[in-house]
């Protein structure tokens, strides 16, 4: 259950958030989304895959955690054990919320839900000093926050330009495990490498200069993480056996 309310300095000045139960937020995620500007972030470790929403049909961009629903490979022993916590995961326990007020631009407003298990009033960081300013972890929640915000709409441009050039394929991934099991894993789209080599001179020059190319062939290097995320999926096997 989650209840969201418009952070306030006053009102939240004993509150406290804890970085463990943050990173909880995503203990079962498979797939988390994620935006063009954390790329370079998570080529690090992840395989950063599209899949389809249910609902609208319409490609998301996500780091790929796991094989199966509800598995999450980097969380181990009650903590993350990756570099990188995607966005998504590391914002907790704040969302951007819409403001009532009618103007002329949209206002965002930094919400939290009052319901997350990693707020405290006793343990962890604070989100305010003293004199009600935000400390270094709110700075640092905002942070994240706005580049959300911002790259949000930048990666759906992404998706649009290249379902638009018909550049998106499925993927076919089998993978045999150290247990003589073998999984499936349906719904997983990638770029097609051999269309975007085959591009002609206009349109990749469309693509780089719309900031498009380098996170192309970013995303296609990730998928090389797809091995050493069965190595984990093996390390877990062997553990509980």
């Amino acid at each position: 259950m989650s209840h969201f309310v418009a952070l306030n300095p006053k009102q939240h000045q004993s509150l406290r958030v804890q970085p463990s139960k943050v990173a909880e937020t995503g203990a079962a995620e498979q797939l988390i989304p994620v935006v063009l500007s954390e790329f370079n972030q998570l080529i690090i470790q992840y395989p950063i895959v599209f899949t389809k929403n249910a609902k609208s049909g319409q490609f998301v961009c996500s780091a790929m955690l796991g094989f199966e629903e509800g598995e999450n490979l980097f969380w181990n022993e009650q903590q993350w054990n990756g570099l990188y916590i995607p966005a998504q995961v590391e914002r907790h326990p704040f969302y951007i919320g819409q403001s009532d007020e009618k103007t002329e631009e949209d206002q965002h407003l930094v919400c939290l839900d009052t319901d997350s298990e990693a707020l405290s009033e006793t343990e962890g960081e604070p989100l305010f000093d003293e004199n009600g300013q935000p400390t270094t972890l709110m700075a640092d929640k905002q942070e994240i926050l706005a580049m959300l915000l911002d790259g949000e709409p930048q990666t759906r441009s992404f998706i649009k330009a290249l379902t638009s050039l018909d550049l998106l394929a499925p993927i076919a991934l089998e993978i045999s495990l150290a247990d003589g099991s073998t999984r499936k894993v349906n719904g997983l789209y990638t770029i097609d490498e051999d269309k975007l080599s085959g591009l002609c001179g206009e349109t990749v020059a469309m693509l780089h200069e719309k900031g498009f190319l380098a996170p192309a062939y970013t995303l296609l290097a990730s998928h090389a993480h797809i091995y050493s995320l069965i190595e984990r999926k093996n390390a877990r096997i062997i553990k509980d056996d």
